[in-house]
């Protein structure tokens, strides 16, 4: 994994935790797990009583955009917490959202589509 996809790696955890927190999660479980170039980051919290999910599905449903990617969040302008989550939608492929023994799991799924340098790969190999 190339230092530009851990920079967004890093972020989508970041404003994922930060989302659920403002919204008054004190207690949620996180998972990460990288499958080849594939990441999945699962949110595992208690089931909203409002509309947490449907908000967090509005803002992360988008299209991805490399552009965001490639020039940086940064560049999209001074942003408020809310739009955050938007720019976290640019950086994803999927959202999935399952109902699980009381509790809500969110999976976001990201497949990297940056080239890995033949350092980069012999240093995966070896973990």
């Amino acid at each position: 994994m190339n230092k530009q996809e851990i920079r967004i790696v890093t972020k989508i955890i970041r404003e994922i935790s930060l989302f659920l927190m403002l919204n008054g999660y004190k207690h949620y479980r996180f998972d990460m797990k990288i499958e080849n170039k594939t990441a999945y980051f699962t949110f595992r919290f208690e089931t909203p009583e409002n509309d947490l999910i449907d908000r967090m599905e509005e803002k992360l449903m988008r299209e991805r955009e490399l552009e965001v990617e490639t020039y940086g969040w940064e560049l999209v302008g001074d942003v408020d917490a809310k739009s955050e989550l938007e720019i976290v939608g640019l950086l994803i492929d999927d959202m999935v959202v399952k109902r699980e023994d009381g509790d809500t799991v969110v999976t976001l799924v990201r497949t990297s589509r940056y080239k890995e340098t033949k350092q980069e790969r012999s240093k995966a190999e070896e973990n």
